[in-house]
């Protein structure tokens, strides 16, 4: 199963409490406050914790005499020393912090720095080589064509979530959804949603954990 705009929107709409029809077919059907506070719920839940079905790697394949590159979109990590996961050839980079008293030296690179959204090679390389980024995407999703997104827009877009915690995921959305719809707690069905909400998003983080994946990832 992949869990698709089309779905979360359906859910939720079709809550007892909500105001929207739960039978959309396409995403002209959809309205528009409801997905708002969809994109809103989702963003919430997935920037709140460093699950670990965000982390992802970005390949860099350098080429002689081309110094910068495009950055991945996403939060760069750092490991337990504190040092950017960047690497070449399973190496660390260090990050250079005067970048403009550098020369044009060229050769295997040692370190980077970033600048304009691109990361700066130095040396300069002199020769192809391999840099791997490890990074925590922002994307939330996936468009049809497979291309990371940042807001859902499209019936057919995907979530970024593995399928053992679609369902689990999907609990959490609707229920941060209500919370947003509903936007009182004077409201009679505001602590009910809250609570699913809440026990929806444990239950998240608890299956979500990664083998050997700390609960603080600094980024």
């Amino acid at each position: 199963m992949t869990l698709t705009l089309l779905d979360l929107y359906n859910s939720a709409a079709s809550q007892e409490w909500s105001m929207y029809d739960g039978e959309a077919e396409s995403t002209e059907e959809f309205e528009k406050a409801l997905l708002i506070d969809l994109n809103k719920a989702v963003c919430e839940i997935l920037y709140s914790y460093p699950f670990s079905f965000r982390l992802k790697t970005h390949v860099i394949l350098t080429m002689p005499g081309q110094e910068s590159y495009p950055m991945p979109q996403g939060l760069i990590l750092k490991d337990n020393s504190g040092n950017y996961s960047i690497k070449i050839n399973s190496k660390s980079l260090k990050l250079i912090k005067e970048p403009l008293t550098l020369d044009n030296k060229r050769g295997i690179p040692e370190g980077f720095y970033i600048k304009s959204a691109k990361i700066f090679l130095y040396p300069i390389p002199s020769e192809k080589s391999m840099v791997t980024v490890d990074y925590m995407t922002l994307a939330i999703g996936e468009n049809k064509d497979g291309e990371e997104i940042f807001e859902l827009k499209n019936d057919d877009d995907t979530i970024i979530v593995p399928p053992h915690l679609e369902e689990i995921f999907k609990q959490a959305v609707i229920a941060r959804t209500m919370l947003n719809l509903l936007g009182s707690e004077s409201d009679e069905n505001y602590s009910a949603y809250k609570k699913q909400s809440e026990t929806a998003y444990r239950l998240l983080v608890k299956y979500s954990k990664g083998v050997g994946l700390d609960k603080k990832v600094e980024i």
